[in-house]
């Protein structure tokens, strides 16, 4: 969910970046909890973060990349939903990407 934020745009930026490195390092420790690491579920989960996480930095190290998606997010050219189920946030809302 995003939410307003007082914070310099630069530094919050930068606390994006580190949330959505820590939330895959989390959903990995999880998988590995709940998950042999030699089964293949666990393997293709593995190759879809890390696709994940390349992408992302590619993304951002392109820079008219990057530009262009926000200018297609803004005038609502992209779709951003990305369907989960009946995810929640603490059991009431649903997530709104």
């Amino acid at each position: 969910m995003i939410k307003p934020t007082t914070m310099d745009p630069m530094d919050q930026a930068v606390q994006n970046f580190e949330n959505i490195k820590e939330s895959l390092k989390g959903i990995y420790e999880i998988m590995s909890i709940n998950i042999h690491q030699n089964d293949i579920y666990f393997k293709l989960a593995s190759d879809n973060l890390i696709g994940l996480y390349h992408n992302f930095l590619d993304l951002m190290l392109n820079e008219n990349g990057a530009k262009y998606i926000k200018k297609k997010l803004k005038s609502c050219e992209l779709e951003a939903d990305i369907p989960l189920g009946n995810l929640t946030i603490d059991g009431t809302k649903k997530l709104n990407f």
